[in-house]
């Protein structure tokens, strides 16, 4: 304490001193050890190198499953962690949603067309596909074989198109709308009927709405 002691008193007499040769000098007098590589460097000697000892603290620590889980969620315990975890439900698989029937019945034509659940067409026919020309298209026998000719192709391309079901989807007012529903109540539509399991209307209906064309004037 009294080396210490004066070694400050020396310090504090030179006010120009840098405060890191303050914090060396005290340093040195705590621990004289400490100076003694730098001595050596000075002499030329090299400083001897400690030797290298292998031991348990070099040896990487190995970490059982159960601490690292307990480490890392401190709100879990690995039993908790390790139990199944509640089955999610499984969504429905594609065959399982119905196919499209769209029908579609206006005053020039009737358009009945298969698509898949997702919307890509398969087959379609109409009253031009069946040999009606000009205003013929539009009339309950054109919409009877249009139907018939996309009831053969369901039948046929059934397995291979995977139809489980069916949806049928109406749109329009015309006589071929009638005529596919009557097409489907006769002994040739059974198959497609059996596979039927939702119609729906989806004719938009206006209410209001713009002034309507004027009449044609024949």
């Amino acid at each position: 304490m009294l080396r210490l002691s004066q070694g400050l008193r020396a310090a504090v007499r030179m006010p120009r001193a840098p405060l890191a040769r303050v914090r060396g000098l005290a340093q040195a007098v705590q621990d004289p050890a400490a100076s003694q590589p730098a001595d050596a460097n000075k002499e030329g000697k090299a400083p001897e190198a400690a030797p290298e000892t292998k031991g348990a603290e070099d040896e990487p620590q190995r970490v059982s499953l159960e601490s690292a889980v307990e480490f890392s969620m401190p709100g879990f315990t690995a039993a908790e962690t390790a139990a199944d975890p509640e089955p999610m439900p499984t969504p429905p698989r594609e065959s399982n949603v119905p196919h499209r029937l769209h029908v579609q019945s206006t005053r020039n034509n009737t358009i009945v067309t298969l698509t898949t659940p997702t919307g890509e067409p398969l087959a379609n026919a109409s009253g031009g596909t069946v040999g009606f020309k000009k205003a013929g298209r539009s009339g309950y026998e054109a919409g009877y074989r249009a139907a018939l000719r996309i009831f053969t192709r369901i039948s046929e391309n059934q397995p291979r198109w995977r139809i489980n079901s069916i949806e049928v989807l109406w749109n329009g007012f015309g006589q071929g709308r009638e005529a596919v529903f009557r097409a489907m109540m006769a002994s040739e539509g059974e198959q497609v009927r059996n596979m039927i399991k939702v119609m729906t209307d989806k004719t938009p209906i206006k209410i209001g709405g713009v002034r309507p064309k004027k009449r044609r004037m024949l």
